[in-house]
Order: structure tokens, then C-alpha cells, then sequence
């Protein structure tokens, strides 16, 4: 189907590899060649539109349906009191201002900076004086604003699931205190997910102490409990790992992705990435042993996939080669060239677990780095960060004291046990059967259904509070707006049963007031101000080798047809995210599926099993079974089924209901993360929508790849004959350089934009029929054999071409090249001929084919960017460079009598991306960063044989010295 498939390798463009997307792609399917020659695919198939479907699903993620604004009617609450930033004499009203705060993910917290206006939140940045951020962010935290505008979130209390007053909650409460007093906390009973704050924490030892018979229970369904368990194997001790990659010469993963599931992924990756920019060493290698394909796995120079059940088999191999010199003979036959490259090495190693791996494979990792001296150099080992959960405090223990009789009242502070607890507790199921439970929740979920009583509890953007991170730094939560809702934080709730008043920033004040005495002042509004509390990252501590310690002995693996492995979801993590419908229509990264999940299998495994993409299985383990639609997914480990979790929502609100299949449903507090089972072909099949096919490039060499040794990608093409005329740019002439090296996939540009740009949500039927809103997509594509290809990533947005294709053809002269080189859209000057997007060779321009911000629909000026027009029906949308901020910035130098500094203009995509693959400036200054990343000799021009001369362009993928292609 590809003549010239879209991939050449460098300087050796006469063998290039063909890349594809598909397995439909690389069979030459015949209705996916019909559906690629379309200009609109699924138009016909479609039919009409479901507009009451759409309405629900755009409406009720954007709308904000009747809540306060943050300055209006019913807000409640103080707006936070901040300083201004240090270099600002004073706060101008109608520019914008960042707080500075802390975003919580699986417990730990990540330094971001909110951008607000005029007091309310719209926009997420990472915030670079934190090290989980230092300036990026991920996809959860840039979606946290569309989160705070829920309309589906709580607003009111309720009993038995009717409304009720705060002043009812306020009886509720005092009744509460009273019962707690009067029996010292005998018969109740705490639950909440495992944090990382010390003023929760303070909270929580104070009531331990003021009703010492009330019991605790801190559960993490989705924690790596097997990394703490295999700590104190190997150790003795329980302890974190906290990762160098920057030192590393070899990462060896076994399971897990340090790119986007694992603890401080975002610096991994960045660090990964500043490791490689690193010219003086030699080009580092990754090594990924994983079941599913993952980011990191995707960007490994070497990747092999076994079956969950196989991965401590192999660690073990590697372990007796290290320790003892004896290879297993039934070892991976990857694992004498592994060892090898573990030798040499050394301390410049580190073998990562990951979370879902049992203590076993940790244990093992940690043996490995400890004999290879990693200690100290590629990994530090720190105090846990959240303490290990004791047995009498999981939810086990919980659910035998409920069935027990044994449990009077019940508080559950911030967490869904209903939905995400072990299939095998029914916990929803045991809430209803305690004589008073309450629920502390940000929605009305599965939790709140089975609960007596249900408090509405606030965004983290409305709360003071504090969060460690992955290497235990401290940051402060502080609002950025006034409540949007009456409601309370975790920390007010128990300050609430203390007899304390709830004043989250008093709380928060407190416990630090403990720490710093006479300096409390400075220091706590230096906090604040920065989001870290300086020199409160934990201390390293030294681990040894217990001299006793041997691999436990591997049983024999009983026989089982089929591994089935759970998975946090790339798009909405554990389910929490169910109800934000950015992250609903955000392609994943390796399967560009959205609206849903799918049960992931190898293609030879559903070959075997007649099998395709979209036919309804049944998955069997044990005694449960859930029915999923089939995903036929490249490089999958054979004879495993991934199963995502966080879909199939029964009470999410009106985007996240009952989306996917539930897959909670076969996890079981014996078996969280592996298990084996069986899959029965129901004979039926579904349509999965995914946007693999969309806006494809067939027939060019759009991507490119070079040697280390060979950095060539071609160069731009030949000066070729125009009819346009040359134009000279006597001011500021824009453009960027992305490197391809550097991307990782992991969507945080594609999130940062949509959120800049009041990019529109469309709902599934139309991105069924292609018409997905989304200014920047990422390209990806495999090369090489299914069994386990090769992939790449590729951003595309709109390349500004100086001989912009789309121009000419504009019967209106809506899009128009301006002063400074940029390709411009006249909104209003625009009639819908689509001209333009027929021409476009890149395929980046998106049609409003219904009214996505009309009245009706539109979101009110909260959710939304003040400083980017809202486009009406009818019209074509692009990137636009972020031209909002070019003109902040020409207006600051403007203000300021200077010209505008090079590096001052960061994009939005920039300024997300964790591994700095995006970067923005002035091309017509010669030392400008961007000039000199065009300078290259990676730097090549999409498409450049069609003389489009695109402002955008690419350095070309970098390979493995003396290999070519990947």
C-alpha cells in the first residue's frame, strides 16, 4: 500500500524501513486503503448524529450547569492570601497570576503552578523550583481544571441519597464527636487512601490519640506493595527508591513504565532524556522487560516481552549470572548479552521494578543494583514516603470486622472502596451493612451510593494542605480560587471531629509552626510562594545486602492458559478521572483508542484463537468474569491479556458512565496485579473507536531516523523554483524545532494545548467519523515485525509553511501569512469552504461540523482560556503557535522598552513536555535556540520535497551507534 513508506533513515535513505500503524496497515487491508483515500472517513458509515448523546457528553464536561462562579453567588470560603512574585511590584489587575500548589497522584504530590484570572483557574503549568515537575506536567495534572468545573461534582450533603442542609452535616457531625468522645472511638472506624502529608498525617496521630480505641485503615489498591515487601527481603528494611537517571549508562525495567505509571515519572523521563542530550558520554541504553508495551518500552533500545509469570525467571537468571557465575540453562536467551552489558556497567546500572511486579522481582532488582554498586550513584535509597500499611489497617482487615458485627460508624475520607476494593470483599456491599457510614467525596460515586451520608469534599485547588513527592520534598496546596461549592477537605473534616476549627490554612500552619519556631513566618510564605519547602527532600540512607539473603526458591508455575495483568489506563489512571472528558477523547499513546478500553492481547495469541480487533470476549479467573472487546495490540507478551482499569463507572457522572468494561471486577486482594485465567469468544463484536487512521500521511517519508555515528537526516531539500516571491522578515520571524529524539508520547502536549487553546470535546460518534478537535496529534508508528516492533512517536501540529499551501486556495483570505511568518486564521472572515484543509499536505486543520461552543453548549468564561478567541460553527481551527503569548510577550518588552529575549515565548506544548522535545523562538536570530536546533544535522523539513518550507521542523530519531532504522 506504501510505496514510500513514511519513514527514511538518515544518510541512508536508499533502504528505508517501512513504518505502519496497523496491523490493517501492514496486511494492506483493502477497507483501510478505502477508508485512507477518503477525505472524511465514516461520514457515510455514520449516519446522523446522536445530537442528545453529544449534548450529554459535551455538555455535562463543559457546562458548568448552574455552578458559582468563583467570585459570584455562593462561593464560599477566603480567597487565598498571597505575595505577589518577588520580581512583580504589584499585582496589574487583568493580567494573570500563578499560585503556586501541589496536584496528588497515587498519593504523592507534584509541584505545578495554576494560572488565574481575575481569581479563577484555567490554566496548569509545572511548577521548576519542584523536582517531581521542574516545569512539566502529565496529562492527570493539565486535566485538573476541567476536573475543578465538574458540573456532576457534589454540591450538597446527602442522606440516604437525598439532599440534605449543612446545617443537617453540622448535626451529623456534632452527633459524631459526641459518640467518638463518649466511647473513646470503640466501634469506629477510619478510612483513607494513602497520602503523603504530614498535616494530614498530624491530623491523624492526633486523633489516634484522642480516641485510642477507634481503629485506622489506610488501603492503596493501585500501590507497589511488592516494591516494600521486597525492600525488607532484600534489606531488612523497608525503603523508596529514588532513581538517577541522569548518571545511568544502562536502565534495565523489568514491568512497569518510569515514563508515566511509576513515582516520579515525569523526572524520570526528564532526567532520561538530559542524560542523552549529554554528548560528552556515550549514548546510554534502556532495556525493557514488560508484558504490555509501554512509553518506556517504546523508547527502549532494546525491548522483550515475556508473559507476567516468566518476568522473575528471568530477574533470577540475571542474579545467578551476577552472583554466581551460573546461568540458568532454561534462561531467556537475552540474558548472557544483558549480563555482559551489566558488568560493564557497574554502578553506572539500575534495574526497576514496577509496581505491579510481586516482592520477589523487587527483592531480585534490588540484589542486582546493590552487587553492581548502583547504591549511591544511578539509585539513592530514601525512608518510604508513605509508610507501609500494616495487615490490621487493609482493607481485609476492614471488611472481616464489618462482616463481624464489629463496626458502628464508618468514615471514609476522599477514597471509592465501592469501585476499586478487591472484587472479592463486595465492599459495596459491606457500607450499606454498617448502622452509619460516611462518605467524604468530590462526586456522587459507587462509595456515596452505599453510603448513609455524603459530604461533598473540595478540589485540591480550592484547599491548603501539603503533599511529599517521590523523593519526599515537601509542597504546599493552597487554593487558587475561592470555593466553587460549600464543602471540605480531608484535614477540615478531622480538625471538624477534633473540635478544631476547620481552617485549612490554619491547619496547614500548624504543623509547620512545630518545625520552624521564631523563622515560621518567612519560611511559611517563602512556601508558598515557591510551592516547596526548601530542604525538606528526605535523606539518602545507606542499605546493605542482608548477608543471609537468597532468592526465595521459585515454585513450580502451575499450568495456565492464559496471564491476565491489570493496568492503570494511561488516560484515566485508576478511574478517578472517569468524568473529565479531555481525558475520555485523549488518544492513548500506543493503541489511539478513547472513549473506552479494551482488553489487550498479542496478535499471534488472537490468531491462535481466531480473534480480532473488536470481538467480545469473556476473561475468566476463578470464579469471575467480565466481557471486554479484544484490542490486537503490537509487541504484547503472547499467551497475557492486559486488562486497563478505571472504565465501566456505574456512578462517575454524566461523561464516565458506564464507559468500557469494568475490569475491578476480576482483581482480588490475593491476586491485585497478576493473575491467570481463561477467555471465551462470545461471538459478537463491537466498533472501538480509535484515531490510528486518522489524518494519515501515506506515500512520504515523514519520519526519520539517523545513527549516532551517522547524525545526517538529509537536510532540507534542494532550493526548489515558487512562484511566491522571497519575503525578507525585518522583525521577528517564529518557528520550532521538535526533537523526536526526545518524544516520549505521553500526551502532556496534546492535553496543554487543548486546555490553552479552548480546544472543543466532540464526543465518540464524531470522532468515529474523524472529527476529533485536536490542534496537536501524535503520530504513531511501528516498524518491524508484530511479534515486537519497533515504535516512534511524532507530533504534528500546524507547520506554518512559508509557502503555505492552504492560503491560496481561500476564497475569503481567511488564513493568511502574517508579519512575523505565521500562518494566521480569520475566524470571522472564515465560511466554511474547507478549502484550505483539502490542501493542507499535513492534515492539522479541524472544522467545527456543529456548533461545539454555541450558547447552548458553550462553557462559561471559567472553563475557559480568556485570552484565546472562541471559535463558532462553521469555521477552521489550527494551531496557532500559541499566538496569545507572542503577544503578551511583545507586550511586556513593549512595556519594559526591550526587546523580546529569546527563550521568553514558551509555547504551550513547550512548556508541558517533561523531555524538552518542543522548542519555540526567533529563526531570523542566529542565536536564538531554535536557530541553532535547525542548525543540525538531525534538523529535516516534513515533507520538504513539496517546498511548503514549514516553519516547523524535525530532528530526526536517534539510533543506536552502528545500527540503523532502530
Amino acid at each position: 500500500m506504501n510505496d514510500s513508506p513514511p519513514f527514511s533513515s538518515g544518510s541512508a535513505p536508499s533502504a528505508p524501513r517501512r513504518l505502519w500503524r496497523s496491523l490493517e496497515e501492514l496486511q494492506d487491508a483493502p477497507d483501510l486503503q478505502a477508508w485512507l483515500d477518503a477525505e472524511f472517513p465514516n461520514i457515510a458509515r455514520a449516519g446522523s448524529m446522536d445530537r442528545r448523546s453529544w449534548l450529554r457528553l459535551v455538555g455535562a464536561s463543559l457546562a458548568l450547569a448552574g455552578l458559582p462562579a468563583c467570585s459570584g453567588e455562593g462561593a464560599v470560603g477566603d480567597p487565598p492570601l498571597l505575595s505577589p512574585p518577588e520580581h512583580l511590584p504589584g499585582h496589574v489587575p487583568g493580567t494573570p497570576l500563578f499560585v503556586a500548589t501541589s496536584l496528588e497522584l497515587a498519593g504523592l504530590g507534584r509541584g505545578v503552578l495554576v494560572k488565574t484570572q481575575e481569581g479563577r483557574p484555567f490554566k496548569i503549568e509545572g511548577n521548576p523550583l519542584h523536582p517531581a515537575s521542574l516545569g512539566a506536567t502529565d496529562v492527570w495534572a493539565q486535566a485538573e481544571v476541567l476536573s475543578l468545573y465538574d458540573p456532576d461534582r457534589s454540591r450538597t450533603p446527602l442522606q440516604q441519597g437525598a439532599e440534605r442542609t449543612w446545617e443537617d452535616a453540622e448535626r451529623l457531625l456534632a452527633t459524631m464527636r459526641t459518640e467518638l468522645a463518649f466511647g473513646r472511638g470503640k466501634g469506629w472506624r477510619f478510612l483513607l487512601p494513602q497520602t503523603a502529608s504530614p498535616t494530614l498525617d498530624r491530623l491523624v496521630a492526633a486523633m489516634r490519640q484522642g480516641f485510642p480505641e477507634a481503629r485506622w485503615h489506610r488501603p492503596a489498591p493501585l500501590a507497589p506493595s511488592g516494591a516494600q515487601a521486597g525492600a525488607i527481603s532484600a534489606f531488612g528494611r523497608a525503603v523508596d527508591l529514588v532513581p538517577d537517571l541522569t548518571q545511568a549508562d544502562l536502565v534495565l525495567t523489568l514491568g512497569g513504565d518510569i515514563f508515566l505509571f511509576e513515582p516520579g515519572h515525569i523526572r524520570l523521563a526528564a532526567d532520561w532524556q538530559a542524560r542523552r542530550r549529554n554528548r560528552e558520554k556515550p549514548l546510554p541504553r534502556l532495556v525493557a522487560v514488560e508484558s504490555t508495551p509501554s512509553l518506556a518500552g517504546a523508547r527502549a533500545d532494546q525491548r522483550i516481552p515475556l508473559r507476567p509469570r516468566l518476568v522473575e525467571g528471568f530477574a533470577h537468571a540475571l542474579w545467578a549470572g551476577l552472583a554466581q557465575n551460573a546461568v540458568p540453562a532454561e534462561a531467556h536467551p537475552a540474558v548472557a548479552t544483558l549480563l555482559a552489558e551489566l558488568r560493564r556497567a557497574g554502578p553506572r546500572a539500575v534495574v526497576l521494578a514496577g509496581r505491579e511486579q510481586p516482592a520477589a522481582v523487587h527483592a531480585l532488582a534490588l540484589a542486582i543494583n546493590a552487587h553492581l554498586g548502583a547504591f549511591g550513584t544511578t539509585v539513592h535509597a530514601i525512608e518510604p514516603v508513605v509508610a507501609p500499611t500494616p495487615p490490621e489497617e487493609d482493607l481485609p482487615a476492614l471488611a472481616e470486622a464489618i462482616t463481624a458485627g464489629e463496626v458502628s460508624g464508618l468514615v471514609i475520607l476522599g477514597a471509592n472502596p465501592a469501585y476499586d476494593a478487591p472484587a472479592d470483599l463486595d465492599f459495596g456491599r459491606l457500607v450499606r451493612r454498617v448502622p452509619l457510614s460516611v462518605h467524604l467525596g468530590f462526586g456522587r460515586d459507587e462509595t456515596a451510593a452505599a453510603s448513609t451520608w455524603h459530604l461533598p469534599k473540595c478540589h485540591p485547588l480550592e484547599s491548603f494542605g501539603d503533599l511529599r513527592a517521590f523523593d519526599g520534598i515537601v509542597g504546599f496546596r493552597q487554593p487558587a480560587c475561592v470555593r466553587l461549592v460549600p464543602s471540605l477537605s480531608p484535614e477540615e473534616l478531622l480538625a471538624n471531629l477534633l473540635g478544631q476549627a476547620p481552617d485549612g490554612r490554619e491547619l496547614l500552619a500548624a504543623t509547620w509552626a512545630e518545625q520552624w519556631g521564631a523563622d515560621f513566618d518567612i519560611r511559611f510564605t517563602r512556601a508558598l510562594e515557591d510551592g516547596v519547602v526548601e530542604g525538606s527532600a528526605a535523606p539518602r540512607i545507606p542499605v546493605a545486602l542482608r548477608p543471609d539473603w537468597s532468592p526465595a526458591p521459585r515454585p513450580p508455575l502451575p499450568p495456565a492458559e492464559l496471564d491476565i495483568l491489570f493496568s492503570l489506563d494511561p488516560s484515566l489512571w485508576d478511574g478517578s478521572y472517569a468524568n473529565n472528558a479531555w481525558l475520555q477523547e485523549l488518544p492513548k499513546p500506543l493503541t489511539k483508542q478513547v472513549w473506552g478500553n479494551a482488553a489487550l492481547i498479542a496478535p499471534e495469541t488472537a490468531a491462535a484463537r481466531g480473534l480480532s480487533t473488536g470481538d467480545l470476549i469473556e476473561v475468566i479467573a476463578g470464579e469471575r468474569r467480565v466481557a471486554a472487546p479484544v484490542w490486537l495490540l503490537p509487541g504484547h507478551a503472547p499467551d497475557t491479556v492486559t486488562l486497563p482499569l478505571g472504565y465501566g463507572r456505574e456512578s462517575a457522572g454524566a461523561v464516565g458512565w458506564r464507559v468500557g468494561f469494568d475490569a475491578y471486577l476480576l482483581r482480588t486482594a490475593a491476586d491485585p496485579w497478576i493473575t491467570s485465567g481463561t477467555l471465551t469468544p462470545l461471538g459478537s463484536q463491537v466498533e472501538l473507536i480509535s484515531t490510528q487512521h486518522h489524518h494519515a500521511l501515506p506515500g512520504h517519508a515523514v519520519f526519520r531516523i539517523v545513527s549516532a555515528d551517522r547524525p545526517d537526516a538529509g537536510g532540507p531539500p534542494a532550493k526548489l523554483p515558487s512562484l511566491y516571491p522571497e519575503w525578507r522578515y525585518e522583525g521577528h520571524a517564529w518557528g520550532m524545532s521538535i526533537d523526536l529524539d526526545a518524544c516520549i508520547g505521553c500526551n502532556a502536549c496534546v492535553i496543554a494545548c487543548q486546555a490553552e487553546n479552548n480546544v472543543m470535546v466532540v464526543g465518540p460518534e464524531e470522532v468515529a467519523r474523524g472529527r476529533e478537535m485536536h490542534w496537536l496529534r501524535i503520530d504513531r508508528y511501528h516498524g518491524g515485525a508484530p511479534e515486537n516492533p519497533d515504535t516512534f512517536f511524532q507530533p504534528v501540529l500546524c507547520m506554518h509553511c512559508e509557502k503555505a499551501p492552504c492560503e491560496v486556495v481561500c476564497p475569503v483570505n481567511a488564513t493568511v501569512h502574517s508579519a512575523e511568518g505565521l500562518n494566521d486564521m480569520v475566524y470571522n472572515r472564515c465560511v466554511g469552504t474547507r478549502t484550505c484543509s483539502n490542501n493542507c499536505p499535513y492534515k492539522v486543520r479541524r472544522f467545527n461540523f456543529f456548533d461545539y461552543s454555541s450558547a447552548e453548549l458553550a462553557p462559561p468564561d471559567d472553563a475557559l482560556n480568556p485570552h484565546v478567541t472562541i471559535r463558532e460553527r462553521g469555521v477552521m481551527e489550527k494551531c496557532t503557535y500559541c499566538i496569545q503569548r507572542i503577544w503578551t510577550a511583545r507586550t511586556q518588552a513593549n512595556v519594559e522598552n526591550r526587546p523580546i529575549r529569546d527563550g521568553e515565548i514558551v509555547t504551550a506544548c513547550q512548556q508541558a513536555c517533561p523531555t524538552q522535545a518542543f522548542r519555540f523562538g526567533d529563526v531570523n536570530d542566529e542565536n536564538s535556540a531554535v536557530s541553532r536546533l535547525k542548525r543540525e544535522p538531525r534538523d529535516y523539513a516534513m515533507l520538504g520535497e513539496l517546498n511548503t518550507q514549514p516553519r516547523t521542523t524535525y530532528l530526526a530519531r536517534i539510533a543506536p551507534t552502528g545500527e540503523n532504522g532502530g
